[in-house]
């Protein structure tokens, strides 16, 4: 009887710059990406197996029962916080970045592994040069993942999880001397200091964009689009993400907010109409605080992405600030992944943002992933024991109280204990 063949899912990962690397240093890659690899399966819920491996690569497998609507959100959302996590304490030789390919169709068992068009183009997509341009073009980005047209239509345009479309572009992947060309479509887990990428939105799906400047029309999506492509704010200029604290309504709200009367607040907001970019960027800032006290999370959301979207670097004050608000929007609207991205790219940009790894241990607790959840938990009451510059005791008591909560809360885990412990 011949084998027997199946419609699967095809996810390729490669390491970049692995050939380049000493043998050692390839070594060390390699366990990474295994590593890497089999933490974001077991995240996503997959078995894991990988089934076919290479020097720098590998190929993984799902069940042919998925639910790819679930699974392929969940697959790179995964690999997104199991990259941070290998990355974040490595220097930047050893750290890895990856490409990831996205296929579907009829694969077949054979001596050596699968085979079947869907593990080729699957593999094909991986070493064609859009997604390996992608992480050239995009310096702070860790994972670039280029998808199937087919697989786009049916699954990432539809809106699915946590992925957006309008966080993909198309692209033509061709390998001329295989024979190959196909149309594709690309993300990155963070655009911020790349280029410019023009998107039509959800209606339709982002256009292959030209090389042009950082500032011109970048989508929002993940935490680095959200912070380095949001619509600039009114009269732009070298002044952006340094909030000014103007006098008049503004400064009269954040005093009502300092009295805990955030409905006032909002009546002085209503019709203030601020003179220039500081005022401008005071005003989204202080005007998101009173619509989250309020419960007013949408409009707070869209604040901060404005107030986000006016700085040059997204971390400078007042990005940390927003940032950590903008996690908390998204994550009282549901949006559990975009609040994941969110925090780990403040953290990857600003490792002392103590809130950053309590709002992770909180939401990776709820999320059943418990030793996910200790590790943050753990390094965020390290830096408030270490008693970080600038933190007041006040601060230092909240944040410590909210962490010895947290860590209180986790069952007790020992060393069998794995990621896949929902249940438990």
């Amino acid at each position: 009887m011949g084998a027997r063949s199946r419609r699967s899912l095809c996810a390729g990962l490669d390491i970049k710059g692995w050939s380049s690397r000493l043998v050692p240093e390839q070594i060390r890659a390699q366990q990474a990406l295994v590593g890497v690899a089999l933490t974001a399966c077991r995240e996503a819920g997959l078995p894991e197996e990988i089934v076919q491996s290479s020097g720098d690569g590998v190929l993984i497998m799902p069940p042919s029962d998925i639910d790819e609507s679930a699974v392929i959100p969940a697959l790179v959302s995964e690999l997104e916080v199991a990259l941070w996590q290998e990355n974040r304490l490595l220097a930047d030789a050893a750290r890895i970045r990856l490409r990831l390919a996205l296929t579907s169709g009829l694969v077949t068992p054979g001596p050596a592994g699968f085979n079947g068009t869907a593990v080729i183009d699957c593999f094909r997509l991986l070493d064609s040069p859009p997604v390996k341009a992608a992480l050239d073009d995009f310096p702070r980005a860790q994972l670039a993942v280029i998808v199937s047209d087919h697989l786009f239509q049916d699954v990432i345009r539809n809106g699915f999880r946590s992925l957006r479309a309008e966080d993909f572009w198309q692209v033509r992947s061709s390998l001329p001397g295989k024979g190959f060309s196909m149309d594709a479509w690309l993300y990155v887990s963070d655009r911020a200091g790349g280029p410019a990428v023009a998107s039509s939105g959800s209606t339709g799906a982002p256009d292959a964009a030209p090389h042009t400047s950082h500032a011109e029309n970048q989508p929002a999506g993940s935490p680095a689009t959200q912070t380095a492509g949001l619509p600039a704010g009114p009269t732009a200029g070298p002044t952006a993400g340094r909030a000014a604290e103007p006098s008049g309504r503004v400064a009269q709200a954040r005093a009502l907010l300092a009295e805990a009367r955030p409905q006032d607040a909002m009546h002085l907001l209503d019709d203030v109409s601020p003179d220039g970019r500081e005022e401008w960027s005071a005003l989204l800032d202080v005007r998101a605080e009173t619509l989250m006290r309020l419960g007013e999370y949408e409009r707070a959301r869209l604040d901060l992405e404005e107030l986000l979207g006016m700085g040059d670097d997204p971390v400078s004050p007042p990005g940390p600030s927003a940032l950590l608000r903008l996690g908390r929007c998204q994550a009282a609207l549901g949006a559990v992944q975009e609040a994941r991205q969110t925090w780990l790219f403040l953290l990857e940009h600003r490792p002392s943002s103590v809130e950053a790894y309590l709002e992770l241990g909180r939401l990776e607790r709820r999320a059943g992933r418990y030793a996910t959840a200790q590790s943050f938990l753990v390094e965020g009451l390290r830096l408030v024991r270490g008693e970080p510059r600038g933190m007041d005791p006040a601060t230092a008591d909240r944040l410590l109280d909210g962490f010895l909560r947290e860590l209180a809360a986790l069952p007790v885990l020992d060393d069998t204990d794995t990621e896949d412990d929902a249940t438990v």
